[in-house]
Formats: C-alpha cells, structure tokens, sequence
C-alpha cells in the first residue's frame, strides 16, 4: 500500500487503483466498481462523457465506488470530481474483460526474443484489444488492497510487443467473432506454482504448504533464506571461475591455438556423444567465415538453446550471456564486431549438474542471422574441459514463485472487486512433480477464485499443457501424461473447459512457439461455451471406454466424432495396452466414425490401454475433423460398456 501511495503526487487527496487508467477497458453491462485512496474524507462525483452519473461520499483510505452497468462501446471519458481535483481518464471501451493468469507460457510475449512474430507486430492494428500487465509482485503477510503496478496497452504497433502472445490471440479471435472490445488482464508469473494463487485458507489442509505459510510470515526468515541462496550461488560460480582453466589461460582469445583440442557436433549434448555428465565448466570454439558486407552489416547470433549456462566471445571480445538454460540465445552484434575473413567464436558452457544432459540442445537454430544471408554454425567444434566441480550449483532454498499464496496475495486479491467474462488459464509446469496434489488443488484454486471475484459461475478455460521432452520408446514411461491427467480435475466444475495441446509443443523446449494455435483454441471454447457460438469447435476425441469385443479385439469409444487420422498412416497409432497396468506395450488400431478397434491376442487379459500417455506423444495420431487431436487418456478394459460411455 505504501508504495501504491507513493506513486502518486503527494498532494493529491485522491488517486485510483492502477488498473483504472487511461485506455482501459472496463466489463460490459455489469455495474463497475472503481477503487483507489484518498488521504481525507471526500465528496465524489462521477462524469461519463461530461454527463454526471453520481455523488458518492468516501472515507480516508482505501475506498470503493459503484456506477451503473454500461453498454459495450466507446471511446469514452470518465471524470472525478473533488473538492480540489479533477481526475480524467480518456479512451475508455466498455466490453469483456479476460483474466489471463498462470507462468511462463501465458506470460510469454509477443516481443519475446525468438517468438518469431515480428509480422504480426508490424501488421496488427486492433484499438479495441487492450490489456493490462499487472507487474509481479509477491505479498507474504496477507491480501493486499491493491496491486502495486500495472499498465494499460492497446494492440497496436510497438505496444503489442508486451501482450502476452496466448492472451492477443485469444482476444484477436473473440473480438473478431463477437464485435466486442477485449481487455486482458495479464497477471501471469513465470514458474509459479499452483500454490502461489491460492489463498491462505485454501492451503489449510496441506502441511507442507501452512508451514512455508507460517515461515514466510517473518521477514527476517524470507531475508535470511535469501541471503543463504545468494551466497550459496556466488560461492560456487567464484569458485568455478578460480578455478576454470579456460579463464585462466584465456581460451577465449582470437588467437588461440588449439589444434590439438578434440571436436564435438553442435549443436548436441556432449553427454550423448560420449562424454561423462559432470557440474563445472565446457569450452567449445571454432572459426567461421564472413564476407566484407556482412561484417558491416548489425546481425544477430542464434545459439539455440544451451544447458545450462554460457558466456559468449566473438573474436576475443564477449558479446552475451545467459544464466540458466530456458531462454533462447538471441544476442545481437553490432557493425564491427565481426571482420571480413576468418573469425573465431568461443562459447563457455557451464553445467549446473552432476548429471543430466549439458550443452547444446539439438533442432534449434545456431547460425549467424543477417538481413539476407545466414551463416550456420552447425558442424564439428573443438572442446577442452575448463574444470569439473566436485559438487552441483547449489539449489536455492526460497523462489518467490514456489511460495505459497504469494501471488494471490499481491496479483489476484487486490483484483477482487473487478467483474470478468472468464478466465484463460495456462499453468501446470512447475507442479509436474506433485501430480495428485495437483489434482486436488486444482477445482479447489477455480471454486476459491470465483468465490473472491463473486462471480460463482464465472467461466474457466485452460491449457492441458503441450507436449515436451524426447519421445520415449516405452509406453510405459508416462512423465508429463500424470500431471495432464491431474488437469481434467477442473472439469469437474461447471463453466470450465479445457484444450488440448499436445500436438503444438516443442520437445527440445518447455517455452513452445507455436502461442497463436493455443490462443485459437482458446478463444473458439470461449466462443462455444461463453457465447453461445456452438459451431466453433475446440476439443478433440476424448477417449471415455474401452470394451472387449471378442478374444482378439477390443473396441475404444470417443465422446466427440467424427474420428480422424492425422498425417499419412494409416492405421491409429499412440495406443498402448496393459496386462498388469504397469508395463505397456504399443498396439496399433484401426477406426471407425465413433470408436477404434485395438487387434489384440488374448483380449481378455487385458487391464487398461492408454493413449498418448507420454511426456511427448510423438506416434499419437488420433484427431477429429478439425485436425483437434485426442486428448489423452488412460481406461479399464471393461466387459461391456455403458451407452453413455459410447
């Protein structure tokens, strides 16, 4: 609250909340509900395009004014008038109003650095697509009465680089569909946990989440932690650098030789490629050709992707950086930094582990990007070990997005007299570990939120998260497929809906590009469940019995169909089937308009069959017509299936 009031002009009597602002958008036909502070008693009167709506008497403090519902439309002006202020905010939609919540993948924007959509920041030009960034912040004392920071952006040229990608493309649709202007409420934290939005009482019931509670409510403890992760941190990272032969003996110069170095391919992991898995550093460099042109032209260096830690020189000179291993490796280069002829790259890799893969993740690109050409940087590298350290980077004892409460607290409470249309949801990542908990924590965080927006129907739509890391060849490896299943919990609650995205991830990273799909998919359930607009379709084949038929067939229902194959088999693949239900094995299956027919000898000892039960289902081939793949699914082989089971 301090610094909410300190934000503003001291000598103003009354402020508002930082969501109410210029070009904001504010919920249609509902009665909105402005919130701000005032240092003093006052009288309130509330213009809407210079015709008065209403007098209202506010208390010191934080207070909170009703005026009536509104159509949607726009532009508007609203004025405040005081005993001594005139408070204007001009450029304001009525139209629906989306809470756009979860970590990283909803968080990701636009103008994030390889997302690759450039073009659609250069061509949109969307005035009645707003949103509002509500900047992170964490609060462990408790709700706070208002959020700290945010701001209001239209979709617009350099502006849209700050939308959250998932969130635009949602809203580019539902506008487009429906006519209405869309504001997105972007309070999306990157990592975060599931119980970081989550309330206090929500957590009671969950020891290990009350204890951390009870913790965090000290100051000094959440000090002291951060003090013991930062010295821990920079222990190690001294020590390395002391020890590391490479800084020592400056591999990273231009002139180094070293001939007699061994060669690794890059991109790839040095672990798969025959070299023992260790926490320390990794020297790779090799030398590369560049014409007169293009060393005067600015470019930009792609290294993919790297694990976990690099330092990047261009001959002798170091020209980026990166600490941990999920961002893309974009570093821009100014004219002058390469020369025509031979130039010579060093990259200093540094593995945070003891095991585990390290180095250059593969399918990405590692080039030089120039205006009209590119130079690949694919190929053989030499290496030397700069040091082996005898113990991994030490984990941090405290992340601000792991803590319990703390964004509810900060990011979502202070939003609680705000009326939405919905809510996007796109989290589950940072809970992989903790699946059932997950489960159970799931419905409870959407009752609890409706309950503090009260809108006990309130709409919830969410990501069942993408498909990610390398396709394993057992079926039985499950990985990604529990915390997927613990996501269907939501749908036990009515006014939700979820899609399905396991067709649009990227093995090699958890920060998938393809945010446009997601979006789509989105928006058409809003479209269908929210508007009333049943011909747009967002959910694919969902798999609900499977029945045996004869010794050697068993027959799978869909819930949705037509069925379809996608790509060029031609039988369905992704299925797997399960004597014990532990130990799978694939089976290949054959369709029909509603169902698929799994051959399989000895049908009756079967015990459960899977589908796209994996980290990263890559044989998984079951759609609908609208190219919507199958959600993924583990069932009982039954005797005989129920008619509303088919």
């Amino acid at each position: 609250m301090l610094a909410f009031i300190a934000a503003f002009s001291a000598e103003a009597a009354v402020t508002l909340s930082p969501q109410f602002a210029n070009d904001m958008v504010l919920q249609r036909d509902k009665p909105t509900i402005l919130q701000g502070y005032s240092d003093k008693p006052e009288t309130l009167d509330i213009y809407m395009d210079g015709i008065k709506l209403q007098s209202a008497e506010i208390e010191k403090g934080v207070w909170n004014l009703t005026f009536p519902a509104q159509a949607a439309g726009g532009p508007h002006k609203l004025g405040i008038r005081t005993s001594s202020q005139w408070i204007e905010l001009n450029n304001i939609l009525f139209g629906d109003i989306w809470l756009a919540s979860g970590q990283s993948n909803m968080e990701y924007t636009l103008g994030t650095a390889g997302s690759d959509y450039e073009t659609e920041v250069l061509s949109a030009d969307f005035p009645e697509i707003r949103q509002f960034r509500v900047e992170r912040n964490a609060a462990y004392q408790g709700p706070l009465d208002t959020i700290a920071k945010g701001h209001w952006t239209t979709a617009q040229g350099n502006e849209l680089k700050a939308f959250s990608a998932v969130g635009y493309f949602f809203a580019k649709h539902v506008q487009a569909h429906t006519g209405i202007p869309i504001g997105i409420i972007n309070n999306a934290f990157a990592g975060a946990r599931i119980q970081a939005w989550m309330s206090e009482s929500a957590l009671a019931a969950y020891p290990k989440e009350t204890s951390l509670l009870k913790r965090n409510k000290e100051p000094s403890n959440i000090e002291h932690l951060r003090q013991i992760d930062e010295t821990r941190y920079q222990q190690w990272q001294d020590k390395l650098a002391f020890e590391d032969l490479g800084l020592r003996h400056k591999w990273f110069t231009e002139h180094l030789n070293d001939s007699h170095w061994p060669q690794l391919t890059v991109p790839g992991f040095w672990t798969s490629q025959g070299q023992e898995p260790f926490s320390g550093s990794m020297w790779f460099r090799r030398t590369f050709w560049v014409s007169a042109e293009q060393a005067n032209e600015a470019t930009r260096l792609e290294l993919g992707r790297i694990v976990d830690q690099d330092e990047v020189y261009i001959n002798g000179e170091k020209v980026g950086g990166t600490l941990y291993q999920y961002p893309q490796r974009l570093y821009s280069l100014n004219p002058g930094v390469l020369k025509p002829g031979t130039n010579q790259i060093t990259v200093r890799v540094v593995s945070h582990h003891l095991a585990g893969h390290a180095g250059f993740v593969p399918s990405k690109p590692y080039q030089l990007k120039f205006e009209d050409s590119l130079i690949s940087l694919s190929g053989l590298w030499r290496y030397q070990v700069g040091h082996r350290m005898n113990k991994p980077m030490p984990s941090p004892e405290f992340k601000i997005n792991e803590q319990p409460s703390v964004l509810y607290n900060a990011m979502l409470a202070p939003l609680a007299n705000m009326q939405f249309k919905g809510v996007i949801w796109y989290q589950g990542e940072s809970n992989v570990e903790e699946p059932a908990v997950y489960r159970s924590l799931f419905p409870t965080m959407i009752t609890q939120w409706r309950t503090l927006l009260s809108q006990p129907t309130l709409p919830f739509i969410y990501v069942q998260l993408a498909n990610y890391l390398e396709a394993q060849q057992d079926p039985s490896n499950a990985g990604w497929a529990d915390i997927r299943a613990a996501q269907t919990s939501g749908l036990v609650l009515n006014n939700t809906a979820m899609i399905s995205a396991i067709d649009l991830g990227e093995w090699n990273d958890i920060h998938p590009k393809n945010k446009a799909a997601v979006g789509q998919r989105l928006a058409f359930a809003a479209l269908n469940k929210v508007y009333n607009k049943p011909s747009f379709a967002f959910q694919g084949p969902a798999l609900t019995c499977a029945q045996t038929l004869s010794d050697n067939k068993i027959e799978v229902h869909s819930k949705f169909y037509p069925l379809e194959i996608t790509g060029s088999d031609n039988n369905v693949q992704g299925f797997a089937i399960s004597e014990n239900g532990s130990h799978y094995r694939w089976v290949e299956g054959e369709l029909t308009p509603t169902s698929v027919i799994l051959k399989v000898k000895d049908a009756h000892k079967i015990a459960t069959i899977s589908y796209a039960w994996q980290s990263n289902p890559t044989r998984a081939n079951l759609s609908n017509d609208k190219r919507l793949p199958a959600y993924p699914a583990k069932l009982p082989v039954k005797s005989r299936c129920n008619i509303d089971e088919k």
